[in-house]
């Protein structure tokens, strides 16, 4: 989030964001947005100019700074291995740290966060397409080469199947964790942040290396 925001602004992105979480990008209205800050509809207007602009806004203003933890992390591995591959435990962790790390952080929106996530690329409309280039596309493709230097057996096509099955699993995991804590008798939970992260690097490093 930039340095100094608006007050006005940031109560419109706030709104905008519990709203769109809660009811999808086309369900939600301006009029229920301007009611959900308390502002008006010229307060809108000035701030964003659009609905679509407010969309984009309030999507910058979460996932930026979470892919761009992604990034440092994975700069931080790489760092660290040198002339070698990173371990490719360490390029999961890099992918998945950040986002638990936001979703742990439950009084700050970790939730909401997860469903715009989910909603971004699920419901991929025209005007979020250059969104979704930004911050999925391009920095999937840092991923996938720092993969492909871990795991060179696998060809470019196939390590980009696999680093999108498990996103998959990890996206799955902790947006339907009461599924999980239900099934299991609420034996299973994903409370313990590190043993849960840990479970989904193993589950999903063991997919990666398998034989193609």
């Amino acid at each position: 989030m930039p340095k100094e925001i608006h007050a006005t602004k940031l109560a419109i992105l706030k709104a905008t964001e519990r709203l769109v979480a809660a009811h999808g990008f086309e369900a939600t209205s301006l009029r229920a947005i301007t009611a959900a800050a308390k502002v008006n509809l010229a307060a809108v207007n000035y701030h964003f100019s659009t609905k679509d602009a407010l969309i984009l806004a309030m999507l910058n203003r979460r996932l930026g700074p979470i892919n761009e933890a992604r990034l440092l992390l994975l700069d931080q591995f790489e760092q660290e291995a040198g002339e070698k591959p990173v371990a490719l435990e360490k390029i999961l962790e890099a992918l998945f740290r950040p986002v638990l790390d936001k979703v742990s952080g439950r009084s700050h929106g970790g939730r909401d966060f997860l469903r715009l996530l989910g909603l971004a690329l699920s419901e991929p409309s025209a005007y979020l397409k250059p969104l979704v280039e930004k911050e999925f596309s391009e920095k999937t493709r840092r991923f996938h080469r720092a993969l492909r230097r871990a795991l060179p057996d696998l060809s470019e096509c196939e390590a980009y199947w696999r680093l999108h099955f498990a996103h998959g699993v990890f996206l799955h995991t902790v947006t339907h964790s009461e599924v999980l804590e239900c099934t299991s008798r609420g034996r299973c939970r994903i409370s313990d942040r590190e043993a849960t992260l840990q479970r989904i690097i193993h589950f999903c490093a063991a997919g990666l290396r398998s034989a193609a």
